[in-house]
């Protein structure tokens, strides 16, 4: 792997990791929904994935079919350009099941 590349999964990991601190200590969605620091923060960090994962070449997503990089690009974009529109489901869905996958896998790539 080069250098690029692992930079660019240590940054998407750092911020997966955030996702999962924050969320520690909300236990629903109508927890997240009530707490506007924590569902910025957390929209901040998917954000920031997102556009992590647009900077990963075709060739690197190609090779690792198994992630939904479409689908974490696509709520990147959602979040930047329609967040007070944000689905708080998905955001939801996303923290509890998608995140803790992704950090499976960066892990895997990273050590």
């Amino acid at each position: 792997m080069n250098e690029r590349v692992e930079s660019i999964l240590k940054k998407m990991l750092e911020d997966a990791e955030d996702v999962i601190t924050l969320m520690k200590e909300v236990d629903s969605i109508d927890t997240l929904s009530q707490d506007m620091r924590t569902r910025k923060a957390v929209i901040m960090s998917l954000l920031n994935i997102g556009e992590l994962t647009n900077r990963l070449s075709s060739e690197y997503r190609a090779a690792h079919t198994n992630i939904p990089w479409k689908s974490m690009i696509g709520m990147r974009n959602y979040a930047a350009h329609g967040y007070h529109t944000m689905n708080l489901d998905t955001v939801w869905k996303t923290t509890q099941t998608s995140i803790p996958m992704l950090i499976k896998f960066l892990k895997s790539q990273l050590h």
